[in-house]
């Protein structure tokens, strides 16, 4: 019995992702060690790995089908795929397992120490990208504060010079562009993982948040949409649609925080589990009942469910199925497929518990490095939103009440054009037109905008996880830039009103 059965697959016609190569390999040999110490055949071992539903079983699926259909040797079969095959690591792998199947030494010695091989391997590579990742977020923030302190200069300028129209669109959008252009390339150095599993029933969190995207996405849009109609603030329609975007964002935050804690604790529970049910020299069932659960905190209610379901004589597949579903982990699904897989098929508890559990611990320790990263990068980037923001709103407020301030002087001369004509001071045609005013507002509010965007985009891809993250950093910069909207026009209200009038 297996997961197979029961699992949704990958079709073989799939796309082929190379991002998601380095760990799908890792994960892969994993698996196949672990079955290949319950005594299975070649033959069987490949077809295994065949259907797993990974980028790195189509080479697999080509060997056995070499093998199986047009009766190649396993190890010219091997040596035919790898010499086809592009990709470096893949590559050598085959032509390595070509040679250890020709020389005649066992799978399971082979795999096991080239799961640990591939593993260090993509080990390294994930930590190089996350130090990628942490010059870029750097980057980052440079390449945004630079934007907008030119666009500030650009807008202050327009104060003493009367800057063209066409200049101050361009340079704004060049600004934006380059903005843009860094949230792109941080996405491309950020390293490529699948958190949440796919499975068709998963934990009740991302049902939750499943079901607060269906009702609350649209009612924002359509609110918004009519609101925006009907003349309101952009401020308000900001807020209020951050209020909308924040539950579902809080949901799956939290389960994402969960998700993190149980990847933490799987690999302890399988490793204790394999240990218990070779000493005791019984079923997984029986091993699981005398396992101190209080180890595995985050694990402890869905490894008591299991054990109940498991008692009450329900088909083990299903009970392994259901305790990884409820989770909503993508790496519970595989070690615990790897886990399972293996014991049921004949293999060693204890080595097998070894095995999927260095798998588990690995990427859990990568994550935690990434995590550390991405925390400080969020708060940062938060920080640096709402002062960006905010100073862009204050600017441009300060010059509006400045020339309302100065049409209500020139309001008192005789003859028109009198403050123009003084020598004394600089040319303030700017502040007296309203068009201008008109194109800096749509300027600032344009800006303002894409960085609402831009950032929240930007703090999500560092930090990886569910697609529905996006909307809870989103709703964080929407109601900062909808305060900015807000308040910053009755702070400057209340900074001119305190000052002295001009007589």
């Amino acid at each position: 019995m297996n997961f197979f059965r029961f699992w949704p697959k990958r079709s073989a016609k799939a796309s082929f992702n190379k991002d998601l190569l380095g760990v799908d390999l890792f994960c892969q040999l994993t698996y196949m060690s672990a079955i290949a110490t319950s005594g299975l055949t070649r033959s069987q071992i490949f077809e295994y790995a065949s259907r797993l539903p990974f980028t790195s079983s189509k080479y697999f699926r080509d060997v056995h089908f070499l093998a199986q259909k047009l009766n190649y040797d396993y190890a010219q079969a091997c040596r035919i795929v790898g010499e086809a095959t592009k990709e470096a690591e893949p590559k050598a792998l085959l032509l390595r397992l070509s040679g250890c199947v020709a020389s005649g030494e066992p799978e399971a010695d082979f795999l096991a120490r080239e799961a640990h091989v591939v593993g260090e391997v993509y080990g390294n590579q994930y930590e190089r990208s996350v130090e990628s990742l942490r010059k870029w977020t750097d980057a980052y923030v440079a390449l945004t504060l630079s934007a907008a302190l030119v666009i500030i200069v650009c807008v202050v300028s327009m104060m003493i010079y009367p800057v063209q129209p066409t200049f101050v669109v361009t340079l704004s959008g060049l600004m934006l562009l380059v903005t843009v252009l860094g949230a792109w390339i941080m996405y491309r150095a950020s390293p490529k993982e699948i958190k949440t599993h796919s499975l068709p029933e998963t934990s009740r969190e991302q049902k939750l948040s499943r079901t607060l995207f269906i009702i609350c996405l649209p009612l924002a849009v359509v609110v918004c949409s009519l609101l925006a109609l009907k003349g309101m603030e952009m401020g308000r329609i900001m807020l209020i649609g951050a209020a909308f975007l924040l539950p579902t964002g809080l949901v799956i935050m939290w389960d994402d925080r969960n998700i993190d804690k149980r990847d933490n604790d799987i690999a302890g529970l399988l490793r204790s589990l394999g240990g218990v049910a070779t000493a005791i020299g019984s079923t997984l069932t029986e091993a699981l009942s005398r396992l101190d659960l209080h180890s595995v905190a985050s694990l402890q209610a869905g490894a008591r469910r299991l054990r109940d379901r498991l008692r009450s004589g329900i088909k083990p597949d299903l009970c392994w199925q259901r305790f990884v579903a409820e989770t909503g982990s993508e790496l519970v699904n595989r070690s615990v497929q790897t886990f399972w897989d293996g014991v049921s098929l004949g293999g060693d508890p204890q080595r097998v518990g070894n095995q999927s559990s260095l798998f588990a611990m690995k990427v859990a320790l990568l994550r935690a490095h990434r995590r550390m990263v991405s925390s400080t990068f969020s708060w940062l980037c938060i920080t640096m939103h709402a002062a960006i923001a905010g100073l862009l709103t204050f600017i441009y407020h300060i010059m509006l009440t400045f020339s309302r301030g100065l049409q209500s002087m020139t309001s008192a001369f005789e003859e028109p054009g009198t403050l123009e004509r003084m020598p004394d001071l600089p040319s303030f045609t700017f502040l007296l037109g309203g068009n201008q005013l008109q194109l800096l507002h749509s300027v600032v509010v344009a800006v303002i905008v894409v960085l609402t965007a831009t950032n929240a985009v930007a703090i999500k891809v560092t930090g990886g996880g569910h697609k529905y993250k996006y909307l809870f950093y989103l709703s964080i910069t929407l109601a900062i830039s909808g305060a900015c909207f807000l308040f910053v026009p009755e702070v400057v209200s209340t900074i001119f009103g305190a000052l002295p009038p001009m007589e």
